[in-house]
């Protein structure tokens, strides 16, 4: 039964989704609930049959009227700019705290002049309630990401599938946060919002600042080896040539989320395998962090007990791969108020966890870091010691909704900055798994999925401490 506290994820960052990317679709039903991107965790009494939309829907969002046009025209032409001033100029200490960083909002709104009739009414979608977040002058839109694939990638890189490695690696020693510098993006969607509001609303834009100086992970959903392989490395060499440690999501388990609102994934097994490899033989060449699969362990129940057996070996051979392209894995846990630590605990030795450095928790959830803490560590005492963890602190500032509502619920915050300084020695990193401001579906006032939403991200900066 899935946790009734629970909140959904974003999907794969900048990238597009499944469908566009190549995807093995036949898995998916043909209907779209006009409701969030992930039923994960849901009371099972919400649950929805229907199928989810699996990524950021830029090729699937329907025309947009004038003014929001003309908003996502400003937008776009801002983000373009900045792009072209290079990416990757801010990068924040383990403990968010670099001076660079405390300069960068401003740099970004004085590099692109402000854009024309970018200041709206507000957003256009009508809630009656719960109530909304303070509206900070902006319409949601889905703000292309710079592209990762516009130059051919080296003649090398083309050789795919890539082979798994004969004998399982072992795992990857050492904490990858400890020390490491974060990769803050100053030509990413929050940016482009910062610049849409200059010369006014200067509340809203001290609320996206706090957004601005912390680092979140990039997701990956499935796409074809080549284009995975090309897309992760081009990320990863960035962040890298930045001094920073690339931190992802691997997201492409087949059947993932069940078939419901982000289903989607690889076609089948050795699918997956060629996928994975290829994503490893991205990261190659240097460290990242990598949370694997979202939900895979945790939503595990309904597949069959085959199925199940080939869900583990799926896992499990991605450990190992990652492991031998020298990435550090935490294989995805739920949360605190899903399964029971021993139950985690089984699954995750089924998954390979003894070979990864550990696991992680809360991703795209609201649930208290202290609580996280505390199941981590029963997680970990029911593994028998050793494991590590990382948690995500994107949006759990305030906890979860009293209502326990899952999908963009109001009056949320975000949560710790990333860190390495989490004073204990089994958590490696409180980190910003999900994306603040990104959408989690059309529920409670919110654009479609995986859109960047200015006002709710707003809320959450200016909830936050």
């Amino acid at each position: 039964m899935r946790n009734p506290a629970a909140r959904p994820r974003t999907v794969e960052y900048g990238f597009g989704d499944d469908a566009a990317a190549g995807a093995d679709t036949a898995h998916r039903t043909t209907t779209r609930p006009a409701t969030s991107h992930s039923t994960a965790r849901r009371p099972a009494a919400a649950r929805s049959a229907g199928a989810r939309s699996s990524g950021a829907h830029g090729s699937r969002r329907p025309p947009l009227d004038g003014r929001l046009a003309r908003t996502a025209f400003a937008v776009t032409a801002a983000l373009t700019l900045l792009g072209g001033v290079g990416l990757g100029r801010g990068l924040a200490g383990p403990d968010g705290s670099d001076s660079a960083v405390d300069a960068l909002a401003a740099t970004v709104a004085g590099r692109v002049p402000p854009p024309a009739a970018v200041h709206t009414t507000g957003p256009t979608a009508t809630v009656t309630a719960p109530p909304r977040p303070a509206a900070s002058g902006l319409t949601a839109v889905q703000v292309p990401t710079a592209a990762l694939t516009s130059a051919p990638p080296p003649a090398a890189t083309q050789a795919l599938p890539v082979a798994a490695p004969p004998a399982p690696a072992a795992a990857v020693a050492g904490n990858p946060f400890a020390g490491a510098r974060f990769y803050i993006d100053p030509a990413d969607q929050v940016a482009a919002a910062i610049n849409a509001l200059r010369g006014g609303n200067p509340s809203a834009i001290a609320a996206l600042e706090k957004i601005l100086r912390g680092a979140h992970a990039d997701w990956f959903g499935y796409a074809d080896p080549a284009t995975t392989r090309r897309n992760v490395a081009g990320r990863a060499s960035t962040i890298r040539g930045n001094g920073a440690l690339p931190v992802f999501v691997a997201y492409a388990i087949p059947n993932r989320d069940c078939g419901s609102y982000s289903a989607g994934g690889a076609g089948g097994a050795q699918g997956y395998r060629d996928w994975i490899a290829a994503f490893a033989a991205g990261l190659a060449g240097g460290p990242a962090a990598v949370v694997l699969e979202p939900d895979a362990i945790a939503q595990i129940d309904c597949l069959s007990p085959a199925d199940q057996q080939t869900r583990y070996g799926m896992l499990s051979n991605a450990v190992d791969v990652l492991n031998a392209a020298g990435a550090t894995v935490y294989l995805d846990a739920g949360n605190a108020g899903w399964h029971s630590a021993a139950t985690i605990a089984a699954r995750l030795k089924s998954a390979g966890v003894d070979r990864a450095r550990g696991f992680a928790l809360n991703v795209s959830n609201f649930g208290t870091t202290a609580s996280e803490v505390a199941f981590g560590d029963a997680v970990n005492a029911a593994l028998g010691g050793g494991a590590h963890f990382v948690v995500d602190t994107s949006r759990n500032g305030l906890g979860p909704a009293p209502d326990n509502a899952w999908c963009n619920p109001p009056g949320r915050a975000l949560g710790t900055p990333p860190t390495a300084a989490t004073g204990d020695s089994d958590v490696d990193a409180f980190f910003w798994v999900k994306i603040p401001g990104e959408s989690d579906g059309t529920c409670n006032g919110g654009p479609a999925a995986g859109q960047f939403w200015p006002d709710y991200a707003v809320g959450l900066g200016s909830r936050a401490g």
